[in-house]
């Protein structure tokens, strides 16, 4: 080895034990006078719980972000109070829709109900708003990549009754001060970052609200659980809405699923099918967003089964403060259901969007409404649905009629068809020709009998989608062994019998001649699509079954008016 490259590293060793041997000496000097300071406050007779804190300065609440200039004091002469819980009680906040318990490492969200509200209608299990099986499930915080989790916190509530919560590491001092309402679901949450060093500090402090995915098994096709539909969404300046659902991967690797960074963001978003978390920025300060899957999984208890995945959603706030500096960032925050009648009090954060009625919304989100006020008039749940399935096939009703008339005309020119084929039967461009050409001076459209069923898919699906995601009505009952329209129907009564009337409309409409093969495959498909419909929710199902009652009672109307008029 050359001695030029044996020099570069004696010295490169010397360097940097140097430079841990002085930041060791500065850390334990610190120490030392902390410990000094304590002994003296002791020695006054000085009881801590009447030591002011900190960071119990007045914070500005201007809603934009906020930089202080004024200068700190040498850390040997700033007291800095020991982070530790002023009272147990303080640790548990209780509004009159929920319930939260913070953690004492950490000062996150742990444990939480929100009240009044249960699993199922047959399961009295309170229902959760973080649903992670971490002991910190949202709101835990990190400088950098610094996690703030497992370290301690210094909790009290303020002379107003908000809750305050005070981590330092990195020479930084974060205070954050939840203030939760008396109504609407709602908290203030105010986050003051200051520097408490001697040098410049630029960084992130992040916050995480709560990811969670789906329970293992939760949603499958045939799964008797109800899909959950765990996700993190940010609406971006532009009204676009960024979205990715959080599911339960067993061997899901870590991944970043969402990473914007520097825009105004109107909300942001950890959720499920039914419950959010929400916090919609206050200050005029360019913040990240980023989704991670941890790639690592995680269980109820040491004896359960591995049913979840770790997914963080981090709101990243960039911090760049000199000695001394703070920085104040403000969110209103919003922990409940994504009940459309709730969410129109937040209509200037555009918040009724977290609702995800998927591709089909622009017919899903309209079928709401229409349900809504038909529900209004009958306060049933089912009897809407009914009702807005007349109101949806009188809509349709020209478009049946004019289906049903080139059936008709397709049924007239079948012998004609059958005719071509023995004629063509070795020449399949002939007979296309020939077939089109008859069809033509028949005045027969091979599309037009199509053009019923185009309309009914996409609204079936938007129906669903509107079924599966409005809160009002889960767990909403129907009549007799029909408890909850969301759900599939416990003893699969609605599905046998769609199932029977499917058969029998299958049965009433002119078929056109095909080979046996098919005929079969038709005859089948009644069946495979009750089968496909077991557990999906009860009022689709109601829906289906109301719909093709309804075309039964018009295929007999328009076979007899149709024979009449031959």
């Amino acid at each position: 080895m050359k001695k030029e490259t044996i020099g570069f590293m004696l010295g490169l060793l010397i360097l940097f034990g140097g430079y841990f041997a002085v930041n060791h000496h500065y850390v334990q000097k610190q120490q030392l006078e902390w410990e000094e300071q304590q002994k003296n406050q002791q020695a006054a007779n000085i009881p801590k719980s009447h030591e002011a804190p900190a960071s119990q300065v007045p914070v500005p609440t201007t809603p934009s972000a906020v930089v202080a200039t004024v200068q700190a004091a040498p850390p040997s002469e700033t007291a800095l109070v020991p982070l530790t819980v002023a009272n147990p009680a303080d640790l548990v906040v209780q509004r009159s829709y929920a319930t939260f318990e913070f953690t004492p490492l950490g000062g996150c969200i742990g444990a939480n109900t929100l009240n009044g509200e249960k699993m199922a209608y047959d399961d009295p299990t309170p229902v959760a708003a973080f649903q992670s099986h971490n002991e910190c499930k949202a709101y835990g915080f990190r400088i950098g990549n610094l996690d703030l989790r497992n370290q301690p916190a210094g909790i009290s509530k303020t002379p107003e009754g908000a809750l305050q919560i005070v981590q330092r590491a990195d020479g930084l001092e974060i205070t954050r001060i939840f203030n939760f309402t008396d109504k609407n679901f709602t908290a203030d949450l105010q986050i003051l970052v200051k520097n408490i060093s001697q040098s410049p500090q630029n960084t992130t402090v992040d916050f995480e609200l709560g990811a969670t995915s789906d329970n293992k098994n939760h949603g499958g096709l045939f799964s008797s659980y109800a899909p959950q539909y765990h996700a993190a969404a940010v609406r971006l300046p532009d009204g676009s809405i960024k979205r990715e659902s959080t599911p339960f991967e067993s061997d899901g690797g870590q991944k970043v699923l969402i990473d914007q960074s520097g825009s105004f963001f109107t909300w942001i978003t950890a959720d499920s099918l039914y419950w959010m978390n929400a916090v919609m920025p206050q200050t005029q300060t360019p913040l990240l967003f980023q989704l991670v899957r941890t790639g690592f999984n995680l269980r109820k208890s040491v004896t359960s089964d591995v049913d979840q995945t770790m997914y963080e959603a981090w709101v990243k706030q960039p911090v760049n403060l000199s000695q001394g500096q703070s920085i104040v960032f403000n969110y209103k925050v919003y922990i409940g259901p994504k009940d459309e009648t709730i969410l129109k009090n937040f209509d200037q954060y555009y918040l009724n969007e977290t609702i995800d009625y998927g591709f089909f919304k622009i017919i899903a989100r309209p079928m709401y409404h229409v349900l809504y006020f038909v529900h209004g008039l009958v306060n049933n749940w089912g009897i809407a649905i009914i009702l807005l399935t007349i109101l949806i096939n009188i809509i349709l009703l020209p478009l049946q009629i004019k289906g049903y008339a080139s059936a008709q005309k397709m049924q007239v020119i079948q012998p004609q068809i059958k005719a071509l084929q023995e004629k063509f039967k070795d020449d399949k461009q002939a007979l296309q020709r020939e077939t089109m050409a008859l069809m033509a001076k028949s005045g027969v459209n091979p599309l037009s009998g199509c053009l019923p069923l185009l309309p009914q898919i996409p609204v079936f699906f938007a129906l669903d989608s509107c079924l599966r995601h409005t809160f009002d009505l889960r767990q909403s009952p129907f009549f007799f062994w029909i408890k909850d329209l969301t759900q599939h129907d416990p003893y699969f009564v609605l599905p046998i019998l769609m199932a029977f009337l499917m058969i029998g409309y299958q049965k009433m409409i002119p078929m056109p001649s095909m080979d046996p093969t098919q005929a079969k495959m038709m005859k089948f498909l009644p069946i495979l699509f009750s089968v496909f419909m077991v557990f999906y929710p009860s009022g689709l199902a109601l829906y289906v079954i109301t719909n093709t009652v309804i075309s039964m009672i018009r295929q007999v109307f328009l076979t007899r008016r149709y024979k009449k008029a031959t």
